[in-house]
């Protein structure tokens, strides 16, 4: 599988534990009535998809990395939590139901190689919407993709060692290698970015209706992350 991550994957809740999940969640609920349906795809171990279903709505979750989907399974069971995560590619899936609201956070979209894949995309996410749902995404931006031309991560925790290289490979593009090191085993894994401009995210059957720079009301140029809000018409 094609940028999906694999052995990674079962470190992934402990390295991404700085992240904010509140500022995603805070985020979302202003487009969300209690008993509202999310679909988050590229769900990753299912975090927002808890924290959704703590808070009052329904949630699902969809990643295309079978080691990612395992582990948010099994927190799913230990929370006795009522949560349907698949497996699958999120350019080509069918549910067979809707959604008030699919998301795709984390740069997630940035995964995706060209700009076919995010129509493709765009439109999974159209056939699972209600009328007048809405479709939120996060991108990387430009300031992100300076700093991230020549970017190293050397962390220590508790059972392994991590090392996290990014490069820029094209205009465009960046290579994360990412090597995890224990003390009688080690790994390395390749994932690919891409830069997409807001331009280049629109569709004919959505409607763009928020640009948000890192959560705030407005886009700055040095914002590193960009939030986008669609609407179904």
């Amino acid at each position: 599988m094609k940028n999906a991550y694999k052995r990674f994957g079962y470190y992934y809740d402990e390295v991404m534990s700085k992240l904010n999940y509140d500022l995603w969640l805070e985020f979302i609920e202003q487009y969300l009535n209690k008993g509202d349906s999310v679909l988050d795809l590229a769900c990753g171990t299912g975090t927002l998809c808890t924290m959704l279903k703590l808070n009052g709505y329904e949630s699902s979750g969809l990643d295309l990395s079978e080691s990612i989907i395992e582990i948010a399974n099994e927190k799913r069971k230990i929370n006795r939590l009522d949560i349907d995560f698949h497996v699958a590619d999120m350019t080509n899936f069918k549910l067979g139901k809707k959604f008030n609201m699919v998301t795709c956070f984390f740069d997630s979209v940035n995964f995706l190689s060209d700009i076919r894949a995010v129509r493709k995309m765009f439109d999974c996410a159209y056939s699972h919407l209600h009328d007048n749902g809405y479709f939120i995404i996060d991108i990387f931006s430009k300031e992100l993709l300076k700093e991230y031309e020549n970017n190293e991560i050397h962390e220590d925790y508790i059972t392994f060692y991590l090392d996290w290289v990014t490069k820029k490979t094209s205009p465009k593009s960046l290579k994360h290698t990412i090597k995890i090191k224990e003390l009688d085993d080690e790994f390395i894994e390749n994932y690919y970015e891409y830069y997409y401009d807001i331009k280049e995210l629109n569709h004919k059957k959505f409607k763009l209706i928020k640009i948000s720079g890192d959560f705030n009301d407005d886009l700055q140029d040095e914002d590193e992350r960009i939030l986008l809000v669609y609407q179904k018409l």
